[in-house]
């Protein structure tokens, strides 16, 4: 809940028609998390997980608004190109004279960031079946992997366990890293990059 019935509005000299305190997002972000809706007909357009709320029930006046139309009609947010940023980044501002309230915001951060914990599983033909959970799978390793953001993750186990290989010869071994069961539809999207995955094997 974004409460601004206790806001008060300045506009300082040096930036003109900006008043502080003010709250703007990238519009890429607010269209990713159903704050607005695009298109070429309507422009941007209020989307379902975001609610303008008048203060007190009020409609506010057209004197105070933050942002008018042409007419003088007050608005309660506004899309404005930046243009120091490379490629003119564009931003939706809000009207502080109203509250905002933000809907479903866990579900529709997973949808543009994902989990940012999740467990990834290791399968190979190479080693001896295991039990996991109610059926036979060729699990190597599960992996706690953490979203960092960017750069490479690397993951090193603290105590290995070894597993009796399957086959005394073994010209292919096969690897699949998925999200749970490894069943094929579930397997994990990597960006760019190479995925290195090392075994290792000791003589007994």
């Amino acid at each position: 809940m974004l409460d601004n019935s206790k806001a008060i509005r300045r506009t300082l000299a040096s930036t003109g028609d900006v008043k502080w305190p003010y709250v703007a997002f990238n519009t890429e972000l607010g269209l990713h998390m159903g704050w607005f809706t695009y298109d070429q007909k309507n422009g941007y357009k209020l989307g379902p997980n975001l609610l303008m709320i008048f203060n007190d029930g009020k409609t506010p006046a057209k004197s105070p608004a933050d942002f008018t139309d042409n007419p003088g009609n007050p608005l309660y947010y506004k899309t404005k190109k930046d243009s120091d940023s490379a490629g003119g980044t564009q931003w939706m501002w809000l009207d502080m004279r109203v509250s905002g309230k933000f809907l479903n915001l866990n579900v529709a951060f997973r949808s543009v960031v994902k989990e940012p914990t999740r467990s990834l599983h290791v399968y190979s033909d190479v080693g001896s079946s295991s039990m996991v959970g109610n059926k036979m799978a060729d699990l190597l390793r599960e992996i706690k992997y953490h979203r960092e953001g960017g750069g490479s993750i690397y993951f090193e186990p603290l105590h290995i366990q070894y597993l009796p290989v399957r086959n005394q010869v073994t010209e292919i071994i096969e690897v699949v890293i998925a999200e749970t069961t490894g069943a094929g539809e579930d397997l994990v999207k990597f960006g760019d990059g190479h995925t290195l995955l090392t075994l290792h094997f000791k003589k007994v």
